[in-house]
């Protein structure tokens, strides 16, 4: 930046011409298009390692096929086995609350036969 311009042409408290504004959201829309290719890529690349990880390819041998650091990809082996599990638990989540309501009738069904012995 030179001075109080920015590198849009404007000086600081100016409003922006048309054309300025057309650049700027241009930029904005590249942005937003350039991080989602990034993700993307990110994910494929995750997936990939889980891929290795899967074939019996190990952490060290993966990041030195791929050119990332070792910690690199034993973190997204973890993070993806903390997501694998908390999926788990999610879904026992159901069977273990119907499995503990039928266990709280149960016992107040045989309190009641105990109760009617009495």
């Amino acid at each position: 930046m030179a001075g109080n311009d920015d590198d849009l042409g404007r000086s600081d408290g100016l409003p922006l011409a048309d054309e300025q504004r057309d650049e700027l959201l241009a930029r904005q829309a590249r942005l937003v298009d350039a991080r989602a290719a990034a993700e993307a890529a990110q994910q494929d690349r995750d997936e990939y390692i889980v891929d290795l990880d899967d074939a019996g390819v190990g952490p060290g041998a993966t990041a030195a096929a791929l050119g990332l650091l070792r910690a690199s990809v034993e973190r997204v082996l973890t993070d993806r086995r903390a997501a694998e599990t908390a999926q788990r638990l999610a879904a026992d989540v159901p069977r273990a609350a119907a499995r503990s309501a039928l266990d709280r009738a149960q016992e107040r069904v045989d309190q009641a036969w105990k109760d009617a012995a009495d």
